[in-house]
């Protein structure tokens, strides 16, 4: 073996310009696949970073079709954790913001309530200090905080002392008891941890905690399932609300999955078609080597001693094409994790870790056997006679040729389905992009509020606070209008249940709606159309008629043969009747895919909120009125911070993440793969014209015009050609099949 690798190297080094095409071309290949192999391992394959994290299973509440994941009550979680006997421990949490107010510059921090027990649940153990105890786990007792590495950090220096220290949370005091380790993140982007601490109040709130549990030894998740479904209908009258049991990986995943593998399946196409140039490129040098080989035969080489000498070769390449192809994708991880990708999680964990390294060393390997195997064998099978038949020009490569051209045809057809598959991703996300979302997003900056309980308990102080800052942000120079709304597009959103004045019964009594309540301006602002009635005025306060506007959605679904102006509605918590007095285009509010369901918008002044969401339009760049924000915000409250600073466009970009990752990387693969093939068929034709040069002498002395040999040559290559197209198109077809059913599943 050693023998073989060093005369390996020689032959590589004899050939700098085969071997480095050949190496660049494996490269490419090994280096896709090493890149999306990195982003696989990491959001899909690495374990959670949790004690048995197989046995971790999400629990949440389901009202299909309108809520097929939903918060459960405080009521249900309590009910579960007595009467279940699948799960060893459950715990719930509930994510909530803090406004951080000890240091000069006040800071909004996502935070979690959790219950006590969620750190052993998932066997994590604080880095410094210790963890919630069951006391602290009461209403009362739970002015206590667990601060993540990152926080502790950012803001307090990694100070160990920090433990035991008082910390100001929504104008209350805190004491910290201790630091979580830097790879806790749960739930993901938390940053500070209290105790869960249920008070009288939440048992009345209804859904808004998510559960996790641990399985018993030997429970599997369908028992756990067939528990939960039984305990259900003992807690909910009417019986509409389910439980779901949900891997906790499969949570974190979501439907991240199949993009992910559509890609690793992309780019092993792509490095089969690299095997094929590459073994391509050996069988054109074949000739060159006949004689080699013959003369090893005449002196005893065995036939398997000959491919073993091959295959040392094409192996070696093949390690040199890995080699790159690690720096390759090396710079390509870099890329991707650079990309505004928040909707897959874990991408940020990619890396060329150990497991990367084995599988691109793998990959490697089985590539030289892949694309040297057939080549060697074909090669070990030529003796001396036929080398001196070669020499004076008397063999006819027939067999060598047909091999060459398969190889061609696999390649073209191979990039002919990756290029279908691309197209098809593009059309899908042209047309995405296309679908209007019911406002103009284009200069509008959004920014998130949440004004501490203490401070800002009763409404008429949260409508003073409105008021005052919405006057600061109108008086700034570059503003052309502002307003404030409860829930955003592309954002979080209320959802409310509607029943309709005079309707008893039935599917057209109520339904579920997305719920906005806004300030005057805020249609205006966000540029949604009026399409008949009026829209709210500085007139609708508290002191004045309820009214709400609701969306043209549900005007056709609910109003089909009336007029909805004048008609009356509920909306749950508290009940009253509200006055329909206007009909608005419809928003997306989920997604551009997502079909539009029910929306209603109540006025902000008779019905305030302590959280909600600043949208401010401008001229020019949105974003850069992003600090005037901030500091009208402290105007109006020193001590007040603004975050989730976006602009609705980069709102509506992210909804869109999973499908521009898929679209970029799979075209990207498809522009590769077609290179590829272009350079196969360009070696096989020039390889061809040189084989028949003599050929083509003798026709041109018998007097053949220039354009029959050309027509001649082109008649091959488009023989070739068109097979690979012919299978590549039938390859296309059962593609786009596939695509369709999965677009049907969705």
């Amino acid at each position: 073996m050693l023998d073989d690798l060093r005369y390996a190297f020689r032959q590589l080094l004899k050939n700098p310009g085969f071997t480095t095409v050949a190496v660049i071309t494996l490269a490419l290949g090994i280096g896709a696949n090493t890149a999306i192999f990195s982003v696989v391992n990491a959001v899909l394959l690495s374990p959670l970073p949790f004690r048995d994290p197989d046995r971790l299973m999400m629990l949440d509440e389901k009202w299909l079709p309108r809520f097929p994941h939903f918060e459960a009550t405080p009521k249900d979680f309590l009910s579960w954790q007595e009467q279940n006997s699948s799960f060893g421990q459950m715990a719930a949490f509930a994510g909530v913001a803090f406004n951080l107010t000890d240091a000069d510059r006040p800071e909004r921090i996502s935070g979690a309530r959790v219950s006590a027990n969620l750190p052993t649940l998932l066997g994590v153990k604080p880095l410094v200090g210790r963890g919630f105890t069951a006391e602290e786990d009461k209403a009362g007792n739970d002015r206590v905080v667990l601060l993540s590495h990152g926080l502790w950090q950012r803001r307090f220096g990694g100070d160990p002392q920090v433990v035991g220290t008082a910390v100001t949370l929504n104008g209350v005091s805190f004491t910290i008891v201790g630091v979580m380790p830097p790879t806790f993140r749960f739930p993901q982007e938390v940053e500070i941890w209290k105790p869960m601490g249920f008070t009288p109040q939440d048992m009345e709130k209804g859904h808004f905690i998510w559960a996790i549990g641990r399985l018993k030894p030997r429970v599997t998740r369908d028992q756990a399932q067939a528990e939960m479904d039984a305990i259900m209908p003992r807690l909910q009258q009417p019986q509409v609300w389910s439980a779901n049991v949900i891997p906790l990986m499969e949570h974190y995943v979501g439907d991240v999955r199949l993009a992910l593998s559509l890609l690793l399946g992309a780019a092993a196409l792509v490095l089969l078609i690299a095997c094929a140039n590459v073994a391509n490129l050996l069988l054109l040098r074949s000739s060159v080597r006949q004689k080699e080989l013959s003369l090893r035969a005449s002196l005893g080489a065995s036939r398997g001693r000959i491919i073993q000498q091959l295959l040392t070769e094409t192996l070696l390449m093949a390690l040199l094409g890995g080699a790159l192809g690690l720096l390759l994708a090396f710079g390509g991880i870099s890329f991707v994790k650079r990309l505004p990708l928040a909707g897959i999680p874990r991408l940020d964990q990619a890396s060329l870790d150990s497991p990367v390294l084995l599988f691109t060393l793998a990959v490697s390997a089985l590539t030289g056997v892949l694309f040297g195997l057939l080549p060697a064998v074909r090669l070990s099978r030529t003796d001396l006679a036929d080398a001196l038949k070669t020499r004076v020009g008397i063999s006819a490569a027939s067999g060598r040729t047909l091999m060459r051209n398969a190889l061609v045809v696999s390649e073209l057809s191979l990039a002919l389905v990756l290029l279908a598959g691309s197209g098809l991703l593009l059309k899908s996300f042209w047309r995405l992009n296309q679908v209007r979302p019911g406002f103009n997003p284009e200069r509008v900056l959004t920014a998130k509020i949440d004004l501490p309980a203490l401070s800002y308990g009763e409404p008429h102080k949260q409508t003073q606070f409105v008021e005052q800052l919405l006057q600061g942000i109108r008086n700034l120079p570059e503003i052309r209008g502002a307003a404030v709304s409860t829930s955003l597009p592309f954002s979080s959103v209320e959802d409310s249940g509607i029943r309709f004045d005079g309707r008893s019964g039935g599917p057209m009594a109520g339904t579920a709606a997305n719920h906005y309540r806004v300030t005057p301006l805020y249609l205006q602002t966000m540029q949604i159309p009026l399409i008949r009635g009026r829209l709210f005025t500085d007139q609708d306060t508290a002191a004045s008629r309820p009214v709400v506007l609701i969306n043209e959605t549900m005007a056709r679904r609910y109003f089909p043969d009336e007029d909805p102006i004048g008609k009356r509605l509920d909306i749950s918590g508290p009940t009253y009747m509200r006055e329909i007095v206007g009909i608005v285009g419809d928003v997306k509010q989920e997604g551009l895919r997502t079909p539009t369901p029910p929306q209603v918008y109540e006025p902000f002044l008779q019905k305030p909120s302590k959280s909600f969401f600043i949208v401010v339009r401008g001229v020019g760049d949105a974003i850069r009125l992003a600090e005037a924000v901030r500091q009208q915000a402290l105007a109006a409250d020193k001590y007040q911070p603004i975050s989730d600073i976006r602009t609705l466009e980069d709102r509506i970009a992210r909804s869109v993440t999973r499908d521009w990752f898929s679209t970029f990387l799979l075209g990207l693969f498809a522009i590769l793969a077609l290179v590829l093939a272009a350079v196969g068929i360009y070696g096989v034709m020039a390889y061809s014209v040189t084989q028949r040069t003599q050929e083509i002498g003798i026709r041109i002395a018998l007097g053949a015009h220039p354009r029959s040999i050309l027509r001649l040559v082109l008649g091959q290559s488009l023989r070739t050609v068109l097979l690979g197209l012919g299978i590549g198109l039938a390859g296309s077809i059962a593609l786009t099949r596939v695509f369709l059913g999965v677009s049907s599943m969705k």
